[in-house]
């Protein structure tokens, strides 16, 4: 089963370095809006998605849940769930949480740290997603900083318009995070400025894309 559940991680990675791995890992199972951990704890593994889909979120200094991102399955790679410093234990930098049933590859930190000196391949695989947990962070930093509430609604649309129409306001509202009636406001006025309508399935779309995209301009796509 672990080996099966590295293979998910690691699709490209060799039988022997899997094997390798499986020789330190564990795996660990998350119920739907389960916790994995909070933020704070001191962990010793490295946890990578296999199955299912997590959030990572924080806590604002009035006790709201400030979004950061998913790890999903469906994705190609980026199945690291938090990004660590060294390969000794270290404090977790947000919440975790499912977000549905999920399946989690625990791989302890000590003896990784061994695997990736003298395995090219383990050592390559862990750097790759080193990098893409980065971007995503800074990607999130740039978004929620930079832009403002009608820039990322726009942009939101503008990218991911099938899973708009297909999600509920308030779990886009979330993931934007704004207040629902933030995003009801701004929907309005796009819908008063003829930017955008709703097809015979009561489905949004975009009139003017040309228009439209100058509402955030230059931003750069977000994964």
């Amino acid at each position: 089963m672990k080996k099966r559940a590295l293979k998910l991680v690691f699709a490209q990675m060799s039988e022997k370095s899997l094997e390798s791995l499986e020789a330190i890992t564990k795996l660990h199972y998350v119920e739907k809006n389960g916790i994995l951990h909070y933020e704070g704890e001191i962990i010793d593994y490295a946890c990578f998605l296999a199955r299912g889909k997590v959030e990572i979120y924080k806590m604002d200094k009035n006790d709201n849940e400030l979004f950061l991102c998913y790890v999903d399955c469906l994705s190609q790679g980026k199945r690291l769930i938090n990004a660590f410093g060294d390969f000794v234990s270290y404090e977790t930098n947000a919440n975790v949480k499912g977000a549905e049933p999920s399946e989690i590859v625990m791989i302890e930190l000590d003896k990784l740290s061994v695997l990736v000196q003298k395995n090219l391949e383990i050592s390559n695989a862990i750097m790759r997603e080193f990098m893409d947990k980065t971007i995503v962070f800074k990607n999130f930093v740039n978004f929620q900083t930079i832009y403002d509430s009608a820039s990322r609604v726009a942009y939101f649309l503008y990218t991911r318009i099938d899973y708009f129409n297909q999600t509920q306001r308030q779990i886009i509202a979330r993931e934007l995070n704004i207040q629902i009636e933030t995003l009801s406001r701004i929907l309005q006025k796009m819908f008063q400025q003829g930017l955008i309508a709703k097809d015979e399935h009561n489905d949004i779309y975009i009139k003017d894309t040309t228009l439209f995209t100058k509402i955030f301009g230059n931003m750069k796509k977000i994964d």
